[in-house]
């Protein structure tokens, strides 16, 4: 399938990594998707495609109910981009809503100055919150509240699980899982203890990072998206690129999320149409060959999925996954 976002509807060269925004009426009633989209384009003085700016976060609502067709992403629909704290950049949205107070929680990236390599130079990644406790759609109800983990030098990727019985759990991280807490869903506890961690001789021997916040099951357990890196040998057109992202998932206890009950032993998603290899055929070819990488879910029924993902870092496409129980 092609690809539903891309340059050609953007005001961006690079629009991916992205997460599902669930758009409700007055009475609690969903009556439209919309997308948190990370968009980037190169810098004025760039010599090769991966000479890039830094990243913002742009709002996008889908046409006449169509998950599949999404109004352009323009410059005016920005919701977090460069600023204090985040001078280079705002990165990688996951979405949580809390029906119970009508709030949108937004994780994402802030990327500051730091010592970690990166397109950008030396970077350090901090796990940052945006809050909204209205319409989503509008740019200016974002309220960001800062750094969830002020103390640690590096920390991305928050899943948030929303429950009826306290704790909530934020699964967390870039290289394994984490897990912390909350009660008032603005302050978080880090345990110290880890969800999932790479496995040797697996695909995702390299790292684990979290996917999408998890979604009830008609048996009463979760299920967790996670993205995943392994090493390969795959001839590609990044100098120096070897790793390839797949994607796994866990089933998660309902009664203690914590526990894993079980964990894929095979990627369910991995990069094969030549918009997630980057191959020499595709246009423009893409920030970050072999890669496919889930921010965003919606369920659809009780066990059956939509899912947004990007490939190459490029563009973004849409999946469906049934869990057989």
């Amino acid at each position: 399938m092609e690809p539903i976002i891309n340059s050609q509807i953007s005001d961006w060269l690079y629009n991916y990594n992205t997460a599902y925004v669930p758009v409700f009426d007055s009475n609690g009633y969903l009556v439209e998707s919309a997308l948190a989209v990370r968009v980037q384009n190169l810098t004025a003085n760039e010599t090769t495609i991966y000479d890039v700016g830094p990243s913002s976060i742009v709002i996008t609502q889908a046409k006449n109910g169509n998950d599949f067709c999404f109004d352009n992403i323009v410059t005016n629909n920005v919701i977090l981009q460069p600023g204090p704290g985040q001078e280079l950049g705002t990165e990688d949205p996951r979405v949580a809503y809390d029906h119970a107070n009508k709030t949108y929680y937004l994780f994402y990236t802030g990327v500051t100055q730091g010592t970690v390599s990166s397109d950008l130079g030396p970077v350090k990644a901090m796990l940052s919150l945006a809050v909204n406790k209205g319409d989503p759609l509008d740019v200016t109800a974002w309220v960001e509240e800062g750094y969830l983990f002020p103390h640690l030098n590096w920390s991305k990727s928050g899943a948030l699980l929303i429950r009826e019985e306290l704790p909530h759990y934020l699964f967390w991280g870039d290289s394994s899982i984490c897990i912390a807490n909350t009660t008032n869903l603005i302050n978080y506890t880090n345990t110290g203890e880890c969800l999932l961690t790479p496995r040797q001789n697996y695909f995702d021997s390299t790292l684990v990072e979290s996917g999408p916040p998890p979604l009830p099951l008609s048996d009463g357990n979760y299920i967790f998206l996670y993205n995943s890196a392994r090493q390969v040998n795959i001839t590609n057109p990044k100098p120096g690129w070897n790793l390839q992202y797949n994607l796994g998932y866990a089933i998660l206890d309902g009664k203690d999320p914590t526990k894993v009950l079980a964990r894929s032993d095979n990627p369910i998603l991995s990069p094969v149409l030549d918009w997630e290899t980057c191959d020499t055929d595709s246009s423009p070819l893409g920030l970050t060959p072999n890669v496919v990488f889930v921010e965003g879910m919606k369920q659809l029924e009780q066990d059956k999925f939509l899912i947004w993902y990007q490939g190459c870092d490029s563009r973004i496409g849409v999946a469906v996954i049934n869990v057989l129980l």
